[in-house]
């Protein structure tokens, strides 16, 4: 059994008084920040993922149950769009909750898929998500396998996209960052999307974003990761529901 739990960041939307959302972040008690390397060991081969979901299976359900104001996001490799796992627990999670739950993609393409589909992205896996009456949110828009095309292919499923300033900090002047936020701002628009800003540090662009109705964002200057209950959270030894 993996050691992980979840702590939360907030994310803002600055249009709305009454807004609760945090984005559930991945820790574990052996080592610190991100569990990169855990969590690909968890996600790379259906066994692994098993133990992985055991632990989905009662830390989403306590998370909503106990919080029940709140919303939350969790992410999803593509690759673990690809294991028959996956399904079964979003249908265990009770439909009157699902709406609370926002199901964030990560850019990194699928290395061992389980069937044959001719396109980049595995488009039946955001349809099914969509089916079961999930929020679906395109993480990191531009990079890795969430490229503009394959959002194209998505788009009917999908919520939100989210786009980082972290992963062009050191790459992108200023200007070069207004025109790709102007750019994603049109597609959402377009598109009948919400844009999520992350990565926001300083109150300066935050005001920008807010002057061009770009409200919905999340980082640092809002908020670090902190405490979600339960905390900390118990894992048991009872039944495992994921066959």
């Amino acid at each position: 059994m993996y050691d992980f739990y979840f702590m939360g960041q907030k994310i803002v939307n600055l249009a709305k008084d009454q807004y609760d959302e945090y984005e559930l972040l991945l820790r574990s008690h052996s080592v610190p920040g991100f569990p990169g390397a855990l969590y690909e060991e968890a996600t790379n081969t259906e066994e692994h993922h098993r133990n992985y979901l055991d632990f989905l299976a009662q830390a989403l359900p306590q998370i909503l149950e106990m919080n029940p104001n709140s919303s939350f996001s969790f992410n999803l490799d593509q690759q673990e769009l690809e294991y028959a796992g996956t399904y079964q627990l979003l249908n265990l999670i009770k439909p009157d909750l699902r709406d609370r739950l926002i199901i964030e993609i990560t850019e990194n393409p699928a290395t061992d898929r389980k069937y044959e589909y001719s396109t980049a992205i595995n488009v039946e896996a955001f349809k099914a998500i969509h089916e079961l009456g999930y929020k679906i949110a395109l993480d990191d828009m531009e990079q890795g396998n969430n490229s503009i095309g394959n959002f194209l292919l998505v788009k009917d499923y999908l919520t939100r996209i989210k786009w980082s300033l972290v992963h062009v900090r050191n790459i992108l002047d200023d200007e070069q960052v207004t025109l790709m936020i102007q750019l994603l701002n049109t597609i959402t628009i377009d598109n009948h999307l919400d844009l999520v800003i992350e990565g926001i540090e300083k109150e300066d662009l935050s005001d920008w974003l807010k002057n061009h109705n770009i409200t919905i964002q999340q980082g640092y200057l809002f908020a670090k990761p902190s405490d979600i209950l339960p905390i900390p959270l118990l894992i048991d030894e009872r039944k495992k529901i994921i066959d």
